[in-house]
Parts: structure tokens; sequence; C-alpha cells
């Protein structure tokens, strides 16, 4: 693992946002996340957190505003969890968690706020660390997915989500929140897996005829959340993973509208029906545990729709699952 140093500058975090205990016998992650600069040459599994605040994408899909202060909830309740799955990874220094700040956002066009992101997660994927994108509405796979590009090397991804995200881009070729993966799979030339795309819990009330046939007609895997409760989720998920799998460097997104809204009231667009917290950390667990994950995010939280922090507090547990998943390859 090499040393980090942005060409891009970042947003430093607000102290406020970081909870500390300042307890030594009982470790929060506020206790022990490094900033990207101080993350020890010793450690083999790096995860570095990247906010993203901003809610252009959701604006121009329709959507309601609120995404721009995903990254700041995100932290209040990550920075809470107790260490205890992890702890002797973290002391031992072979395991670190980074936060790199935040994308200046302030004053940019979502097509600028994009290069900025796609130049810091290369950067991040270069270095082999593993990030951790925090949006933001779910336009910010696109720059994710141009990072992985950069690397040249096949890759697959997961979209955790009740909508597929295959609309065409806005009049003049505008990206939003609802265009991402249509964007990856009209890109030429690809270093996209054949087959290497799943698309997992989507909705029927959520998602078009025209764009499951999009996705199916690209030769790529559609599995629908009714399909998931007949077969049961790990067994629908021990069936999709493989088609990602295959390509050996998989990113998994996860929009967190894929929950039904009794666990997740704070997103851009919620679902009355959805995946139920249990199951989507089984999943992510499984993917990080494979030792193929190469990038996670995490899209759409919205804070101005939360309620007493629970959806916040949900995404929090969701990037503690993928942290102490890496943290068993060690």
């Amino acid at each position: 693992m090499q040393n980090l140093r942005f060409q891009r500058a970042l947003r430093a975090v607000d102290p406020s946002l970081v909870y500390r205990s300042n307890d030594v016998y009982d470790k929060r992650i506020g206790d022990v996340i490094v900033s990207v600069k101080d993350v020890s040459e010793r450690a083999e599994v790096v995860c570095v957190l990247i906010g993203v605040p901003q809610h252009i994408g959701v604006e121009r899909n329709g959507g309601r505003p609120g995404a721009a202060d995903g990254p700041s909830s995100f932290r209040r309740a990550f920075t809470k969890l107790a260490i205890s799955a992890f702890e002797q990874h973290i002391d031992s220094g072979r395991l670190a968690i980074a936060d790199a700040g935040d994308i200046d956002t302030e004053g940019k066009t979502l097509e600028q706020i994009h290069d900025e992101q796609y130049d810091v997660v290369a950067q991040v994927l270069s270095s082999g660390f593993v990030p951790i994108v925090v949006g933001g509405g779910h336009d910010t796979a696109w720059p994710t997915i141009r990072a992985l590009e950069a690397q040249g090397r096949p890759y697959g991804v997961v979209n955790i989500d009740a909508h597929a995200d295959v609309r065409p881009l806005k009049d003049g070729g505008r990206a939003h929140s609802g265009s991402p993966f249509y964007q990856m799979l009209t890109q030429q030339p690809s270093h996209l897996q054949a087959g290497g795309f799943v698309e997992f819990g989507l909705q029927h009330t959520c998602v078009s005829a025209s764009h499951l046939a999009f996705v199916r007609d690209a030769g790529m895997h559609a599995v629908m959340l009714d399909e998931i409760r007949r077969h049961g989720c790990l067994s629908a998920w021990g069936n999709a993973w493989p088609h990602a799998a295959a390509a050996g460097n998989v990113y998994v997104s996860l929009d967190v509208d894929a929950f039904a809204s009794a666990y997740a009231p704070g997103v851009s667009a919620p679902a009355a029906d959805g995946l139920s917290p249990a199951d989507v950390a089984s999943i992510l667990r499984d993917a990080s545990e494979s030792g193929k994950l190469r990038a996670f995010d995490i899209v759409e939280l919205n804070p101005a729709y939360d309620v007493d922090g629970r959806t916040a507090k949900l995404t929090a547990v969701m990037a503690y699952e993928v942290v102490t998943g890496l943290a068993t390859r060690l």
C-alpha cells in the first residue's frame, strides 16, 4: 500500500460531527478514525470515507432535495459505533479507517463535482485502498465507475436499489441521479465484465418494463424484490453475486431506498416496501468477505426527512458491515 496525497483539495470534516468516547475501554470509530495522511504503512486494509455533499442530480431527476446533508448525518452516526468487531486489527495497525473529507461542491456544476470525485476515487483505488463514498444522489456512482475504468481491469457492479437508474441523460447530455448505470452500459470502450452488472432488489412499482428490458438486453441481470422473497435473500444473492464477482473486482452501490421506508424514511425517493436491514447486512458482509470488493457507496440518504436519525444510523451500520467483512481477510 502506498501513501496517499490527493491532487484535489477536499473540505476537512467538521470536528463536531465526529464522536469520541475518549475511553480506552469503550473505543468508538470516532476514537480511531484518522486522516488519509496519517494512515500507517503497516495497514493492509484501508477504508477511505469520501463525502459528496450535493443533490443536484436528484433535483435534475425530479427528486426531493436534502441529500447534500447525507455525509454529515452519516458521520455523526458512524463515528458513534463501537469497534469491537475489528478492534484487534485496528490496534495492530493492520486495519485503518480514514476520512478524506468531502468533495468541495460549493458553487460547482454537477459535471465539475463528478470530475473532482473521479480524481479522488481513482487515487484511492490506485493506492490499493477501498473507497467508501457517501452521497449525495446516486449520480455519484458514475464518477466511481469512471475511476474503475481508469484502472484498466475488468470489474463487476452490483446495484442494491428499488430503482434501476438506467434513465437516459437529460437534454444536452446532462447526468442525473437516475442515469449512472445507463452511462455505464452505454460507454465505449468498457472494462465492465460481460454479464457483470447485477441490479438487486428492484421493485415492479419503481421500475418500468422498458428499463428492465434495457438492463437485460445488455446481457445484465435484474433480480426483483418478489423473486428475492420467493427464493430467500441469501439464495437469490448466491445466484446473483457470481455474475459480478467473476471479474475479480467489484463495486457495490447501496441506494438507501432499497430498504422499506419503515426502516429508512430519510431518503430521496422512499418506497413503502423493500429489503430488510438483516438482508442487506448479510449481502454486504458476504461481498466484503469475498476479497473482491474494491469500492462501496451509500447514496440518497436524505436527513431532511429522517426520523430520529433512523436512516443515518442504518447507513452507518451498513458501512460497519463492510469494514467488518474486509477485516475478516486479515
